[in-house]
């Protein structure tokens, strides 16, 4: 399971920094637009726009959802993307993952 760590960025108050938690690394833009791209073209080799199928533009719809203020779970269902196991799992201290 993946898990993420959100904590306070440096760039003002409600700068949010991502740590991922397998390596303790922040997870820049960078890194997410990298991943971005990955899914991207995952998705247009899935579901191909030559055979009539969305590729990389129904991702792309459910991240400008997200980007609107549609809440997560709403967009999950919508999209259909809710994983059945594992489920990622987003931390925000650190005291959630050590028990």
């Amino acid at each position: 399971m993946v898990k993420f760590e959100v904590i306070k960025g440096r760039k003002g108050p409600n700068d949010r920094l991502v740590k991922v938690w397998a390596y303790g690394e922040i997870f820049s833009i960078e890194a997410l637009l990298r991943l971005l791209q990955i899914f991207f073209e995952g998705e247009d080799f899935a579901y191909p726009i030559e055979k009539g199928k969305q590729g990389r533009a129904m991702l792309l719809k459910a991240i400008i959802d997200v980007a609107l203020g549609i809440p997560i779970e709403r967009v999950l269902k919508a999209y259909r993307l809710n994983r059945k196991r594992p489920k990622t799992k987003v931390v925000k201290k650190l005291h959630e993952v050590i028990k």
